[in-house]
C-alpha cells in the first residue's frame, strides 16, 4: 500500500474513534456529547425533509467536528460527504489533493478497509472573515492527532501529526468543510511512526 494510504481525515473534538465506539474525554461527558446543536435541532423536527436538513447542520466549528467525528464511528459515508462543501479537499500525505464528493466518497471507503483509531486533541479555532451568518465567516481549527491502523500486512502501524482544517460557515448559519488538512507544513506536521523519524 503507496504512503499516500497513510493519508487520514481529521475529525471530531477530542475524540477516539473505533469501528466498536466512540470515546469523548475531556469536555465532553457522554458518548453522544450533547454539546451538538444539531442533537437538539434534530429532536424538536417532525417533517423528514426538515429532519434530514437539521442533521447536515453544525452552527459551530465544534459542531461540526462532533458531527462528522459521529459519522467516522458509524462508517456513515454519505453523512460525512454532506458535512463538505462540493469543492473541498484532502490532503493527501504527498501533497497532492482528493478534491469534491465523488473522490472523497472512494477516500473514506478505501481508509475504513484499515480499521483505523483516531484521537485528535484541537488545540486552537480561529475564526475570521464576514459576521456571522453572511456567508463569508471562515474557521480554522488546529490541533495534534495519534492513529492506529492496519498496514497491509494486517498488522497495525501507529502514527502521531499536527492538522490544520479550514470550515466556512454559509449564509444559512451552517458550517461545512473546505479543507481537511492533516499535513500542514510547519515543523512537526507531518505524521511520525512512534518511536521512529517522520516518513517521508
Amino acid at each position: 500500500m503507496s504512503k499516500v494510504r497513510h493519508t487520514l481525515p481529521i475529525v471530531a473534538a477530542a475524540v477516539v474513534l473505533t469501528a466498536g465506539g466512540i470515546v469523548v474525554p475531556g469536555i465532553f461527558q457522554s458518548e453522544t456529547a450533547n454539546a451538538s446543536a444539531v442533537s437538539s435541532n434534530s429532536a424538536a423536527v417532525t417533517d423528514p425533509a426538515e429532519g434530514m436538513e437539521a442533521r447536515n447542520t453544525a452552527r459551530t466549528p465544534a459542531a461540526l467536528l462532533q458531527l462528522l467525528g459521529e459519522r467516522i464511528q458509524a462508517k456513515d459515508i454519505e453523512g460525512i460527504i454532506a458535512l463538505h462543501e462540493k469543492d473541498a479537499v484532502l490532503v493527501n500525505y504527498d501533497g497532492s489533493l482528493v478534491r469534491g464528493h465523488a473522490a472523497i466518497r472512494a477516500f473514506y471507503v478505501d481508509w475504513f478497509n484499515l480499521n483505523p483509531v483516531l484521537k485528535v486533541n484541537p488545540r486552537q479555532t480561529v475564526e475570521a472573515g464576514g459576521a456571522a451568518g453572511s456567508g463569508n465567516r471562515m474557521a480554522a481549527i488546529m490541533g495534534d492527532y495519534t492513529l492506529e491502523q492496519n498496514k497491509p500486512d494486517g498488522t497495525r502501524e501507529s502514527f502521531t501529526g499536527n492538522f490544520c482544517d479550514t470550515v466556512r460557515q454559509r449564509a444559512n448559519g451552517k458550517w461545512m468543510y473546505v479543507q481537511d488538512n492533516p499535513y500542514p507544513p510547519h515543523g512537526g506536521g507531518a505524521p511520525v511512526r512512534r518511536g521512529t523519524s517522520a516518513h517521508h
